[in-house]
């Protein structure tokens, strides 16, 4: 598939890039990431530099697609979503993270909406996914925002930072994501 750009006015998501380096080494290395995602902490300097090889691979193989957010108003990199499909079952799962300067700005939930749409109109989707750690509370706030229903907790599910953690699960179908479109 061709990189693709997907734009709203707060934000545009194009591939992850060589110039987003500094910016991930930068975000990604703050406690409060590292505590709500799987993101490696302390964050190695050459981790996002392998992070971006990474994602290009899997993009031109067409395995995954990792997005950089960038906020239109300060054209600045605010963060990462990707989308992970598993063609077979038409299905995908969401993950993302936002950079700490970027919290409380609406940015996560409608780069998750442009995701979301990308997944059903580009992919061919029939469900997507998206989870979070039980004392993530936003980023279940996010989910719901960006129309996805919470499908419950699953119980022990991660094991992260020496001790286990229960994940709560939201999820979008496609007649669902259509039947919201058409109001």
């Amino acid at each position: 598939m061709e990189k693709t750009i997907l734009r709203c006015p707060a934000l545009c998501m194009r591939p992850l890039a060589e110039q987003d380096i500094a910016a991930i080494l930068k975000y990604a290395s703050a406690p409060e990431i590292a505590a709500n995602t799987f993101v490696p902490h302390p964050y190695p300097p050459e981790a996002a530099h392998e992070f971006v090889q990474k994602a290009s691979e899997a993009w031109r193989s067409e395995q995954d697609y990792t997005f950089a957010i960038i906020e239109a108003q300060s054209d600045s990199f605010a963060g990462v979503m990707g989308i992970h499909p598993v063609q077979e079952h038409q299905r995908a799962e969401v993950g993302y993270w936002i950079g700490l300067p970027f919290w409380g700005r609406g940015l996560a939930t409608q780069a998750l909406r442009l995701l979301i749409r990308f997944g059903f109109e580009k992919l061919g989707l029939n469900r997507i996914a998206a989870g979070h750690f039980a004392g993530n509370s936003a980023s279940g706030r996010v989910m719901q925002k960006a129309g996805m229903r919470c499908e419950g907790t699953r119980r022990a599910y991660h094991y992260h930072r020496d001790s286990f953690k229960d994940s709560v699960w939201y999820a979008i179908l496609r007649d669902e994501y259509e039947a919201d479109r058409t109001h």
